[in-house]
């Protein structure tokens, strides 16, 4: 009789465990979705003026949608101006499958080249995405 009740108590135990191993698996959160290919067929970037703009790129350009349609249209352009990670004013173009970035969108001084333009969301989350992951 002991020992049938050690058993339920330890099959009681081991399903409790499973159970618990199982939701913190289901609830594990990634801080930041680049994780997520079907989330990346755009941009939601905070600008330098602090106004929230989502972009694509269709035929070479940026497709550039503002959350502020009052002050604001939607509009192609061959630049963005994002904020980084650390909260850096950057300028971004379109070379190729890479990206020529200038700080400040000082395009007389230096300019680097980057498979990937890492920026603030609109929450202030650390993204990143590469021309391939924008392009339409």
């Amino acid at each position: 009789m002991t020992k049938a009740l050690l058993c339920v108590l330890a099959a009681f135990l081991a399903t409790i465990a499973a159970a618990n191993l199982a939701f913190n698996i289901n609830n594990t959160h990634i801080d930041d979705s680049t994780h997520a290919p079907w989330a990346q067929t755009k941009m939601e970037f905070v600008a330098w003026n602090d106004e929230r703009w989502t972009t694509w790129i269709r035929d070479e350009a940026f497709v550039q949608l503002p959350q502020n349609t009052q002050r604001w249209n939607r509009h192609s352009n061959a630049s963005i101006a994002f904020t980084d990670w650390d909260g850096k004013a950057w300028q971004a173009k379109i070379d190729g499958d890479e990206f020529l970035l200038a700080h400040r969108g000082d395009w007389n001084g230096s300019i680097d080249r980057a498979a990937a333009i890492k920026y603030q969301d609109w929450d202030g989350n650390k993204q990143l995405r590469t021309v391939a992951q924008l392009r339409r």
